[in-house]
């Protein structure tokens, strides 16, 4: 009988992970400084979400963004043009930011000449959900151009969201979408689930997603 042995690799690597989450928490609390963990599918609108806030606050809040991406600095750039600190992560293959990559990137600032941190997680719905990086929340970005089911199909990533967002909803008319239909079928299945049915491109809801996270309170 051969000697047949299983090492929970995973759950090492998991540990370790938390660990440094625990660490980025702590650290962010000396300074109290919040910090939301965006997740969501490329063009979803992460990133306009990002521009909008850089923009609206650009002179009263320090904001601080760190950017994961697989290969450029595009978001970074369109989000930095509005004066917001962006710290770019590429991750070559990695299909979502780790704890270590975040408090890595912390290196290169002093924590005192910032107001609230934005992680800007890699494009999708699936990876990130997995993955504790030192947030006090994680807000999953949907929008109404990935169609009507995206609640539905994407179970685990919405059920550990503090908040959802229901972006491009501008855009409702022309994909023949319901915003009502699509929250009142998510909230059958997350009754606690807060959504949030946003336009980064019109300004609606914007607000009210502002202050949800705690932004308008920094």
């Amino acid at each position: 009988m051969p000697d047949i042995r299983r090492i929970s690799i995973d759950q090492k690597i998991q540990e370790a992970n938390d660990l440094i989450a625990n660490r980025i928490r702590e650290k962010r609390r000396e300074y109290n400084i919040p910090m939301v963990d965006i997740m969501g599918s490329v063009g979803s609108g992460k990133t306009s979400i990002l521009e909008y806030f850089a923009e609206k606050y650009r002179s009263t809040h320090k904001l601080l963004v760190i950017n994961g991406d697989l290969a450029t600095d595009i978001d970074a750039q369109r989000i930095g043009r509005f004066g917001s600190t962006c710290l770019q992560i590429n991750t070559g293959r990695g299909c979502h930011l780790l704890a270590f990559q975040i408090e890595k990137a912390f290196e290169e600032i002093e924590f005192e000449n910032y107001e609230f941190i934005f992680v800007e997680n890699v494009g999708n719905l699936i990876c990130p959900s997995s993955t504790d990086v030192g947030a006090d929340m994680k807000i999953a970005v949907t929008s109404v151009t990935e169609g009507p089911y995206v609640f539905q199909k994407h179970p685990i990533t919405f059920k550990i969201s503090q908040l959802a967002v229901l972006n491009k909803i501008d855009l409702a008319p022309a994909m023949e979408i319901d915003v009502d239909t699509v929250i009142s079928r998510a909230k059958e299945i997350y009754p606690l689930l807060e959504i949030i049915p946003t336009s980064a491109k019109t300004g609606v809801g914007m607000d009210t997603l502002s202050a949800k996270i705690g932004l308008e309170s920094v």
